[in-house]
């Protein structure tokens, strides 16, 4: 397919233009006039790019104007980005114009500006020229924000799909499974072409409560087309099974070893995702790699290869067909209309009817066509353009032509979307995007804008995913307890479609690369960085994104040193796991920054050039473990928007001045230095830092509480009062509260009211006589915690006590109690909205009590480790609406209570999910 036109950049660089501090800045370089003539050519162009954009794949000559107004594009896009930090280093245009005009430098700088500025022009006059060759038409491409339908949480198009003739695919492939033999390796292959489903299917027949039963181990392994270097084989498959994290550095031998040692003599189901390699030889070595497990274990592959015969004389191929008309019109009716289709214009119906037909049966197809049908209920030549396009028409006679009947759904996204989407392609297949970082990859790379300064962009791009997961070209993977989408997919056709219309722009390196074409901005790295970095493919060339996916391990940093000053173009940059033990200070250098990933990584301090990065929004230093402080002068990242901190468990104390940060919106981790010793020579930011940052958002762990100071003055401030979009709130005292006196700890916490819309309250080490006044006498807070207060105190919170709550108590995590010889009973009998109880670690608790019965509406209950607990109350038949329990590692729990021979099985039959393994209880959860 064609290139793709970066609508969003035009418009960032559109919006720039009309900003006051470009016309400033413009007017201080003498270049007002050139920038404004820039402005106008840009906005004539823009007019006709969706005419352009629908002959891309017709005209090469169209293709090649495109390139050339990209190409120009971007370079305003940097321009504009300097002028905008230089502003920013000199803390405004009016500052410091003296010495500004009195500088050799500066005047060399503004000569250079200046000229850039006429290049520019003259480029995209030349480009303005060359418009007839379109034939295009001047259209909007403004699009209201789409219409956001919500997947209904009840049925999903994949389950409604497994309920029809899935379902007797399902039995028989769970047959197929369950059913003894002789063999040691036995294969089952779902074949079929892609977006029948195959992936769903086996997702199924792996989650069946006969197959857990069955085996005793299971494992799933994604494989695909283009997931590593050395193709399908005993190795990849040993990598991506390995449980140690450095499993890239292991042996084949240590790898054999690591595995062999997992299932020898276990009866184990593997499913192998999405396999396409088909050489004989390469599965024989997978085969005897996998001989060690017991007799009757099988595989389950899924793949798109009719031909079956080389994986091996035991495989028997389940072929997937398409959908019959009627389940394909019901999948299609449910997602477009709702299955209200007798509210819709019987002509709609008609048409979508005739759409269905052509979609061949393949449920991807269906989906993907409906959700973007669905927004066009009611314009039926939208619907007639769909049902006479090309492509679709098309599909019956070959299978091929997939990609382009998806790609409707992609050309009839707003624009604004288009290049989220397609940036989704830098991840690898079947990888799981973690939502909030995704949406600040966009908002790094300018693609998401905001009409209204009192929006913020975060809100704005969580929108934009709520329309591409609607548009079903993303897909729900995980969600939190607050019901926030966690994380996503895209499946293998999405994807591909994602890459086929980014075209060059996107680039996935999976082996060594001697060349990298100057089209290419944003790079994914699946290979080693020491081998791409030597041939100096990326060195001068205008990339905007680097991603490492790939465990690289950097023996020192004169990689880095050599490569970053060389990418200066850059806006995203992740180097997470890379076992940096220093970190460079040439990243000072990389101005356009405004993402940088240094998770995971060993090294005890930042640079303090890491402060000149001015554009910086984003700063992930999670599990950096034995990162000591931030630098003294982190006040000056005045467009921090998130600082994601957590597991930075050797962090001794935030800087002075955090407070200055006022649009941090993610801080995980405070850490309360105690400013003392060495402490002393550094400035230590106190509890008070945080009582300016408005905007925190999602959770906030306070450590180190007992080294809070001036804790009278403390009480008297709403440090945490305001900030209503916080949802989990985690307060930790370290030791006893000897140094802040018998009640220290209360006014620490007097200070620390959190917001009545906190959805959670977790308390670790709190060791005052009694909780603060808003805890026992606030109506609003105390309808968190209904008396509770009185009965968990001192010796209970000892350890940790964790309370989840809205209008009432409804989760409550006791841990680490040894004292506690019974559950508490005074007044948790009462609490009849409590869902969830997890009890762990309490190693002197022998018995749960019969107010247990009191517990109407209880659903899950967790016991782990708990190891003088010996049998369960006759109350727990009375939770009818308990669903779910684990009875983590208790041998003899497990024999008196198990489904075949257990003496008292009957007193939790009718609880549907039972489980005694930890590693099932780990996978539930």
């Amino acid at each position: 397919m064609a290139e793709q036109i970066p609508f969003s950049i035009i418009a960032n660089v559109l919006s720039s233009l009309r900003s006051p501090v470009v016309k400033k800045l413009g007017s201080m370089y003498g270049v007002q006039k050139e920038l404004k003539k820039l402005g106008e050519t840009l906005r004539t162009l823009k007019a006709i790019l969706l005419d352009a954009e629908e002959q891309l794949e017709k005209s090469y000559a169209v293709k090649d104007w495109v390139e050339r107004m990209k190409e120009v594009v971007y370079d305003v896009d940097d321009l504009l980005d300097e002028f905008a930090t230089y502003r920013l280093r000199r803390g405004g245009p009016a500052r410091k114009v003296s010495r500004f005009f009195s500088s050799s430098n500066q005047v060399a700088f503004r000569f250079q500006i200046s000229g850039r500025v006429d290049d520019i022009k003259e480029a995209l006059d030349d480009i303005k020229k060359d418009i007839f060759l379109l034939n295009a038409v001047p259209r909007s491409t403004i699009h209201p924000r789409g219409k956001i339908i919500e997947r209904q949480t009840h049925s999903s198009p994949s389950t409604s799909i497994s309920l029809g003739q899935r379902t007797v695919k399902k039995e028989e492939i769970i047959d197929l499974l369950v059913s003894p033999n002789n063999e040691n390796v036995f294969i089952v292959a779902i074949v079929g072409i892609g977006g029948l489903g195959k992936t769903t299917l086996a997702q199924f027949v792996f989650n069946d409560d006969r197959v857990k039963n069955h085996f005793d181990s299971r494992r799933w392994v994604c494989v695909s087309d283009d997931d590593s270097v050395e193709g399908f084989g005993e190795y990849m498959l040993l990598r991506k099974m390995a449980k140690s994290k450095d499993s890239q550095s292991l042996s084949l031998d240590d790898l054999k070893n690591e595995f062999h040692e997992e299932i020898s003599q276990k009866m184990y189901l593997l499913v192998l995702d999405d396999v396409w390699n088909n050489q004989s030889e390469n599965w024989e070595r997978v085969r005897t790699l996998l001989k060690v497990g017991a007799r009757g274990s099988k595989i389950l592959v899924t793949t798109r290869n009719t031909e079956v015969l080389f994986m091996g004389s035991n495989t028997v191929p389940i072929k997937l067909e398409g959908l019959d008309i009627d389940e394909s019109w019901r999948l299609f009716s449910d997602v477009t209309f709702g299955g209200q289709e007798n509210t819709v214009n019987p002509e709609i119906i008609k048409v979508g009817k005739e759409i269905v037909k052509m979609c061949n049966g393949v449920p991807l197809i269906i989906n993907t066509l409906g959700r973007t049908l669905m927004q066009f209920q009611s314009d039926l030549s939208k619907w007639l353009s769909i049902q006479k396009n090309e492509n679709l028409l098309s599909l019956p006679y070959g299978n091929d032509n997939v990609l382009r009947v998806l790609k409707l759904s992609y050309d009839n996204l707003p624009t604004h979307l288009k290049q989220c989407f397609t940036y989704c392609a830098l991840f690898p297949k079947d990888y799981e995007i973690e939502k909030k970082s995704l949406v600040q990859l966009w908002i790094a790379q300018g693609y998401v804008q905001s009409p209204n300064r009192n929006e913020l962009l975060e809100d704005i791009g969580d929108l934009y995913f709520k329309e591409l997961l609607s548009s079903s070209l993303l897909e729900e993977v995980k969600k939190d307890d607050f019901n926030n989408i966690l994380s996503c997919k895209m499946h293998d056709l999405i994807h591909d479609l994602a890459q086929s219309i980014a075209g060059s722009e996107v680039l996935v390196v999976r082996n060594d690369v001697s060349n990298i074409s100057r089209e290419a901005r944003h790079i994914a790295l699946l290979f080693e960085m020491k081998a791409i970095m030597e041939t100096k493919a990326m060195v001068g060339k205008p990339i905007r994104s680097f991603l490492n996916f790939y465990p690289n391990v950097l023996e020192d940093a004169t990689i880095l040193n050599s490569f970053l000053p060389s990418v200066r173009n850059l806006r995203v940059l992740r180097l997470d796991d890379f076992d940096i033990k220093s970190v460079p200070k040439c990243l000072g250098k990389l101005s356009h920054l405004r993402y940088l990933d240094l998770s995971n990584n060993h090294f005890e301090t930042l640079p303090n050039s890491i402060s000149r990065l001015k554009n910086l929004q984003t700063l992930k230093l999670q599990y950096c473990k034995i990162l000591k402080k931030f630098p003294k002068n982190m006040r000056e990242l005045i467009n921090l928007r998130h600082l994601e901190n957590n597991g930075c468990s050797g962090l001794t104390h935030m800087p002075h001045g955090m407070g200055k940060l006022t649009s941090l919106q993610s801080l995980p981790l405070f850490v309360v230095g105690n400013g003392t010793g060495r402490l002393r020579n550094h400035k230590v930011g106190s509890l008070s830092e945080l009582e300016s940052l408005h905007q925190l958002r999602g959770s906030l762990c306070i450590k180190n509480l007992q080294n809070a100071r001036d804790v009278k003055l403390e009480s008297t401030r709403n440090i945490l009062k305001t900030k209503e979009y916080l949802e989990s709130l985690r307060l930790e005292w370290e030791q006893s509260e000897q140094d802040m006196g018998e009640d220290g700890g209360k006014w620490v916490m007097e200070g620390l009211r959190p917001n009545p819309q906190l959805k959670e309250l977790f308390i670790q080490g709190y060791g005052a006589n009694e909780f603060p006044s808003w805890m026992m006498n606030d109506h609003e807070l105390a309808s968190w915690l209904p008396d509770l207060a009185e009965q968990v105190r001192a010796e209970v919170l000892r350890d940790i006590i964790f309370v989840s709550a809205s209008s009432s108590l409804k989760s409550l995590h006791i841990c680490q109690i040894d004292g506690m010889v019974a559950d508490p009973e005074v007044p948790l009998q009462y609490v009849s909205t409590l869902k969830t109880l997890y009890i762990w670690k309490c190693s002197g608790l022998t018995t749960l009590l019969h107010w247990m019965g009191n517990l109407s509406s209880h659903t899950d209950l967790v016991i782990y480790d708990c190891p003088e607990l010996t049998s369960l109350p006759e109350q727990i038949y009375s939770l009818q609406t308990l669903q779910t329990l684990h009875l983590c590692d208790y041998p003899h729990l497990e024999q008196r209570y198990n489904e075949e021979i257990g003496e008292d099985r009957a007193m939790i039959a009718h609880i549907p999910h039972v489980y005694f393994d930890l590693e099932d209880y780990e996978m539930e959860a």
